[in-house]
């Protein structure tokens, strides 16, 4: 029973993690004029992580109709997660205004619309199909993109002569839980149809270590709310 209850506190995880920064958030009321795409990601993931969720609870114990052939698809809310990440932490990274490859921190949100655009114009249904699975080609591709802010960050605070304390930089809390976030999902994105056709049981598993990510993320994102500088 334990292993059960353990399991389904577990499964929950990318909503209540969420909730970690939210309370600090409340709390601490951070003023930081970067904190802002920040914050509004952590109430516009926690919105639809809920979401994501419920259908996901619906499908595992059958509920309204559902049933395995029509299943109550959860998909777009990952999608609209993916696509709200990348333009609210690139707006971040924008905040933040190191003068480090601007120009190309710049273009990236534009062209990945237009990447956005032509994929589900073309490849893929935004609003996906009862039975397809989610997006790889999306998630992995925005982790990739955010993975470069990342680099970017940390090259920029190496090259950069400082005379502040490093964990003092603005930002560098959240840089740093985006960092291991989206450098653990990206393998599990980019491979996670194959794994699904492969071992259905296995592709189930390895997301547990999605949401370890995930919620060092979110308990990264609090201690830099929780600074004075957050």
């Amino acid at each position: 029973m334990n292993l059960t209850i353990f399991r389904s506190i577990f499964d929950w995880a990318e909503v209540w993690a969420l909730l970690i920064p939210l309370a600090v958030i409340i709390i601490r009321k951070p003023v930081a004029n970067w904190s802002r795409p920040v914050k509004w990601y952590v109430l516009a993931a926690l919105f639809l992580n809920i979401c994501s969720n419920i259908f996901w609870y619906i499908n595992k114990y059958e509920l309204f109709g559902s049933r395995p052939g029509h299943r109550w698809n959860n998909n777009v809310f990952y999608n609209l997660n993916s696509v709200g990440r990348l333009l609210l932490f690139a707006w971040f990274f924008n905040l933040l205004r190191q003068r480090f490859m601007h120009r190309i921190k710049a273009v990236i949100p534009f062209a990945f619309l237009a990447f956005v655009m032509i994929n589900f114009i073309f490849f893929e249904n935004f609003i996906p199909s009862k039975n397809e699975i989610f997006s790889s080609r999306l998630l992995s591709t925005e982790a990739a993109l955010l993975l470069f802010y990342c680099l970017q960050y940390f090259i920029y605070l190496v090259i950069e002569d400082k005379t502040v304390g490093l964990t003092k930089q603005p930002g560098f809390w959240t840089v740093t839980g985006l960092s291991i976030y989206v450098a653990v999902s990206f393998f599990i994105f980019l491979f996670y149809d194959y794994l699904r056709v492969a071992s259905n049981e296995f592709a189930v598993n390895i997301w547990d270590v999605h949401n370890t990510a995930f919620i060092i993320f979110c308990i990264l994102i609090s201690k830099q709310f929780y600074q004075k500088n957050g």
